[in-house]
Order: structure tokens, then sequence, then C-alpha cells
């Protein structure tokens, strides 16, 4: 009986052991995987993503700067992607820290995580980074590395007023440089009588995507020719691109000697070369000298006053630009032409002649008013005053009204071009005029206009494929010459397949073109000097 009594108990003992052995033989092993173990977040802030994978269930927890997407999960046979976040380290100092992760079973893993501090890429973003760059530029050899960011450009990164700087005009922004807007504004209020007043004394350099906005006051008695832009009062061998000015330039001058003041939407005057592109001037260009005799003149654009130079090998070009300002014009002045244009004042000589066009306008427009008025004499286009060099305007238009107040002295004005110099070929092509030149009754210096071009020419220029709508209205009440197209020209210059419509105004008596009245004087002028040979010319049915 004994001996079977200790036989149980040694069964007994053997089935426990064997169960406790069984038990801890099926532990489940623990899994914990964590696709990184450091991250770097970059300065300016970052997101960066992992994975944590394990078989007991876990929680998360970081530094107080990183923001994760989750605190913790079940077990998964599935990795978990997780996001960190980082905003900017907006400190002087690096910033470390970890990401925990805890299972349930109490094992614990870390991510080293770290983040450089914020440094703002090399640009500017104030007025005063603007009054730092006009001493960098006035040193005697300007080092502008403070400002180039990595891919080369100058960026303007807020939009700034300047209003109450006293740095300008800055130097010359040097050429192969880049002044990158970014969309950005900046807004001015300038007042001088200096001989240069603008941001820039001379832009060398390329301007994209940057808007102009406020005010330029000149008054005053300069002592010297007066250049004016919100950009530059210069240009030289420049590009802009995706440029729009806002700033209304007011000049208001009482010298009684000779003076010019060239004005224009972006530059005052341009040589060796300016190329614009998808610009536009929306501002207004006020001229006032009512000195009689010699007293100041003006040349006046929407994109520059005056382009060229007797030694300019360059050549402007101006692409898919406009012009909505208004330029009101008062001048005394009888000793000197005065020039105004809806794009370009005035273009003086160039060394580049022949079939080598050194102006180029292509695709333009231009709507704003052009109001003529005191005693000076001027030559005005809806798109570019005169022309001395070789030039072709193509596909530009002109919708806005030129109005001509009594003078004694001569006016040329053109609803395209006004004076085309008799020395220098010209090309105008696929251009409309559906705008108004209108002159007071009363005048007794001759006025030649024409809705396409006032007059001049060399016998090499052609005119062609180009038109007036019925919206087009001209006036002239003492010829002169007038016509839809061209008002008179000093040679036999070429006038092919131009339409005409509209209402011709001449000394009182109205015509409105049609196909029943059309005759050839109405494209190629009316009065002394018709010598245009028209070609294919006929009404506008349209």
């Amino acid at each position: 009986m004994k001996h079977k009594l200790m036989l149980s108990l040694a069964i007994a003992v053997s089935l426990t052991i064997a169960f406790s052995c069984s038990k801890e033989d099926t532990k489940v092993p623990e899994e914990l995987v964590i696709s990184a173990s450091t991250l770097e977040f970059a300065p300016e802030g970052s997101i960066k993503t992992f994975s944590v994978k394990s078989n007991y269930s876990w929680t998360i927890t970081s530094s107080n700067w990183i923001t994760l997407s989750t605190s913790g999960e079940a077990a998964n046979d599935v990795a978990v992607t997780i996001a960190a976040t980082a905003g900017k380290n907006s400190g002087t100092d690096a910033r470390t820290g970890v990401i925990t992760v805890v299972l349930s079973s109490g094992t614990t893993k870390e991510i080293a995580v770290s983040q450089e501090p914020y440094k703002a890429p090399a640009g500017i973003y104030s007025a005063s980074d603007f009054t730092d760059l006009a001493a960098a530029l006035a040193a005697e050899e300007p080092n502008l590395s403070e400002w180039i960011s990595e891919d080369g450009d100058i960026k303007l990164y807020n939009d700034v007023d300047v209003s109450s700087l006293t740095c300008f005009p800055m130097e010359a922004f040097p050429s192969g440089a880049i002044l990158e807007g970014q969309n950005h504004t900046i807004t001015m209020s300038l007042s001088s009588n200096a001989s240069k007043v603008g941001l820039f004394k001379t832009f060398k350099g390329t301007a994209k995507n940057l808007t102009l906005n406020g005010s330029i006051s000149v008054t005053g008695e300069p002592a010297a020719e007066v250049h004016i832009g919100p950009l530059a009062a210069d240009a030289q061998g420049a590009a802009i691109q995706n440029c729009f000015n806002y700033t209304s330039i007011t000049i208001d001058l009482a010298n009684t000697s000779s003076l010019c003041a060239i004005a224009g939407g972006f530059f005052g005057k341009a040589t060796q070369g300016l190329t614009v592109d998808k610009c536009a001037n929306n501002a207004a260009i006020t001229f006032t000298s009512v000195s009689a005799a010699k007293g100041a003149y003006y040349m006046i654009g929407g994109i520059i006053g005056a382009y060229g130079s007797k030694e300019d090998t360059g050549v402007l070009d101006i692409e898919n630009s406009q012009n909505v300002g208004d330029f009101t014009c008062n001048g005394g002045d009888l000793g000197s032409w005065n020039y105004v244009g809806g794009l370009v004042g005035n273009t003086q000589n160039s060394v580049l002649t022949g079939t080598t066009y050194s102006i180029i306008l292509n695709n333009c427009s231009s709507s704003g008013d052009i109001s003529v008025s005191g005693a000076a004499k001027t030559r005005a286009g809806g798109i570019s005053g005169r022309m001395l060099a070789c030039n072709h305007i193509s596909n530009c238009s002109y919708s806005g009204t030129i109005s001509l107040s009594v003078s004694s002295l001569e006016r040329n004005v053109g609803g395209i071009s006004s004076f085309q110099e008799k020395t220098c070929q010209g090309l105008i092509e696929g251009c409309t005029f559906s705008g108004k030149i209108t002159s007071a009754q009363g005048h007794t210096g001759k006025y030649y206009i024409g809705g396409i071009l006032s007059s001049g020419c060399a016998a090499t220029t052609v005119i062609q494929n180009c038109k007036t709508t019925k919206t087009s209205y001209i006036s002239n009440f003492l010829l002169g010459n007038m016509s839809m197209i061209i008002a008179q020209a000093n040679n036999a210059c070429s006038v092919k397949s131009c339409k005409v419509a509209g209402t011709l105004n001449n000394c009182g008596t109205e015509t409105i073109l049609s196909a029943a009245n059309y005759e050839d004087w109405m494209c190629k002028g009316i009065g002394d000097g018709m010598l245009a040979v028209c070609t294919d010319c006929g009404y506008n049915a349209e």
C-alpha cells in the first residue's frame, strides 16, 4: 500500500514538471522592428516617415519639438508607418532629441532626431536690406554675395515699402546679375530734382517677376538733363520680363534754359540693347513746363522715354507688352521737339542700318490716353514716338485717345508710330488703330496725322497688312496732312494690303469711310506731298 502511494506521488510530480515545461516552451518570442535609427529634419521644417512592427502592443513618444501621427498601436503583423513633423528651427543652435517606442513587455528602443538652425536664404526681405545693398553697390568693388542665392539670383522674399529710405538712386545694378521679384512689390515715394531718379542710377542686369508701385516727383529746376524711371534712370544692355509698373511720375519744371526730361514706366533712357517681354505700365506720367522760348522739353514712353545713341550697337526688343497708363504733356519750349509714345518716346541714332533692325516692337498694345497741350512742337504715337533707327513694328495696336490742343507749331501724330526719319528703313505690319486722334479747332501750325503713321519715311519703308476699325477717328483743322494709314511720306514708300474704316474729320467735314466712298487718299493722305504708293488697299468691312 505504501509502495502504491509513493508511485502516485512520483507520477503527480512528474506531470506537474512536464506541464510547467510545456507552458514555458510555448511563450511567443518578442519582436520589435523600427525602420530608422536616426532622423535629420530640414532646418526650415520637414516631415519624416518611419515604420514600427511588433507582436506586442506599443506606445510612442517624442521630444516636444516633434509631432507624431500616432501615440501607439496594438500588436500587429503589419508594419505601421508613422509621420514625424518638425517645424522651422528658429533658434541659433542645432537641436537634438529622441523618439521612443515602448512595448507592453517593457522593452524600449529609441530613434535619435536632430535639426540644424534655419538660416534664411540670401536675398532681400526688408527695407533695411535695400539700405545695405545700396552701401554695397557704392563700394569701390561691390560685393553682392550676401544677397545672391544658391541659384545665382538676388531674390525679393516679401513686399517691401522703401518710401522712407534716402538711399535712392542706388549705384548701378551690375551686368549679369538677376533681380528675381518672385511676384512681390516694391513700393516707393521718391522726390528729387537730380539728374538720375529711380531705384537705381543704371540697370545693367535682368529683372523678373517684379511689381513697382508708388510715386515719383521731379520738380524745380534740375541742373542737367534728367532721366526718370521707377526701376532705374537708365538701362544699359538690360532685360526685364514679367514686370509691372504702378508708379506714377509727375514732372513739373521751371527751367528757362533748354533741358530735356526723359521718363518711362520702367527706365528713363536705355542704350546698348534692352529686351522687354510680358511687361506692362499701368501708371500715369505727367509733364508740365510752360516756360516760353527755350525751356524744358520731354521724351516720354510707357516702357522707356528714349533709346539709343550714335555709338549704339544694341537692339531694343519689346515683345508681348502693354501700356494702359495715361500721359499728360504740357510743354512750352519753342526750340526743341517733344516726343511721347505708348511704349517708347524717342529712338535715336544707331550704328545698325540696312535690314538689321535696331528697334523691334512686336505684339504690343497701348490703351492709355495721351494729352498734348502747350505751345511745344510734338511728335506723338500710340505705340512709339519718333524713329531715328531701322525699325520693325509688328502686330501692335492702339485703342486710346490722343488729344492735341491748339498750337502754332507743327505736330506729327500717328496711331501706331509718329515720325519715321527718312534716313531709316521701317517695316510696319499687322498693326491696328482703333482709337481716336483729336485736334482742337483753331490751331495755326500744320498737323500731320495718320492712323498708323504720321510722316517721314525712307523710300524702302513698307506699311503692310495694317488696318483701322469703325471706332477709329481722326480730326485735323489745318492740313499738314491726314489719312487712316500715313499722313505724308517724304519718299515714295509702299503701303500694301491695308484696310481702313472709321471717320476722318477734314477741317470740320466728317467722312465716315465705307466701301462706296473709299479712295486711296484715305490711306496715303490728302494734301501736299502724297508720295506713298498704295497697292491692294481698301475698305475694312469687318
